[in-house]
């Protein structure tokens, strides 16, 4: 079964062209569920390797492009993924689903995207914000102040000092898991501002349970909240990923419509072989 691997800033993800029901006759033949196929072929050595899997299907409505289904490496399903979901519309774009213009279908509505550079970058339009809060948690003996938000999915927002040094794997799993999230828990994205007045960002992800190279609805929350409270000053806010590369992040005065820019990179076409799943 054909696959396309994409990354955008790292954060790297398994697209299959499910339009004709493909995937689900393939796990069918082997007797898996959708969940375990998901976690086999996002497992690296002796899977794919990836962040997550989406599978590209008709639209419920003909008026739009397509439909994903989109799942974390561990097999949960998300509403939303900021650069999952530029590296979908590159796939579909490429492969004449949708044209310069998109709509697709997700679980929290319908998201626009422009195509960029013949697909190597993607504008998305990112749903609305909200449930915006303050808030303050205690987390392995200590105070952690920090701003919540969900843009698509929720995230908790932390700045700190010392970025580099910052053990982002304790700290953003015990707030992922904190009774305070419950029962969905959240993303956690810990912040620094950069003289330049851009942001360096380092994101724990739930679904990954782990540091991503990146993440796109993190890195929105973050600037969201660094523009809120005054750490930026000027937009679109430019975003520096662990992965290296730099997310740009535009937005209105009400903080409602947001936009999120950024490269998209093709990593290989490939075919799946059943034995992978064994």
């Amino acid at each position: 079964m054909r696959f396309v691997k994409l990354h955008g800033s790292g954060n790297d993800f398994i697209v299959f062209d499910n339009r004709e029901g493909e995937v689900y006759q393939f796990i069918k033949s082997i007797n898996i569920s959708l969940r375990d196929f998901v976690v086999k072929v996002c497992t690296p050595h002796t899977g794919v390797g990836a962040d997550g899997v989406i599978l590209i299907e008709h639209p419920d409505d003909p008026q739009n492009d397509f439909k994903w289904q989109f799942f974390n490496s561990d097999g949960s399903v998300a509403g939303m993924c900021g650069n999952g979901s530029r590296c979908a519309v590159r796939f579909a774009y490429e492969n004449g689903i949708a044209g310069e213009y998109v709509h697709f279908e997700t679980l929290v509505g319908v998201i626009q995207a422009q195509v960029l550079e013949e697909g190597r970058r993607v504008k998305v339009l990112l749903t609305e914000p909200h449930s915006y809060r303050e808030m303050q948690i205690k987390v392995n003996g200590a105070e952690i102040s920090g701003s919540f938000i969900n843009t698509g999915v929720p995230h908790f927002v932390v700045f700190v000092d010392d970025l580099e040094n910052f053990d982002v794997f304790t700290y953003g799993r015990a707030i992922r898991f904190h009774e305070a999230f419950s029962p969905g828990g959240t993303n956690v994205n810990f912040v620094k501002t950069l003289s330049d007045g851009s942001i360096s960002v380092r994101t724990y992800e739930r679904g990954v349970e782990n540091e991503t190279l990146a993440c796109g609805t993190g890195a929105t929350a973050s600037a969201l909240i660094a523009y809120k409270k005054g750490f930026v000053k000027k937009k679109p806010v430019e975003v520096k990923t662990r992965g290296g590369e730099m997310l740009r992040i535009d937005f209105d005065h009400e903080l409602k419509e947001v936009f999120l820019e950024g490269s998209v990179y093709k990593v290989f076409d490939g075919f799946l072989h059943k034995e992978a799943l064994y």
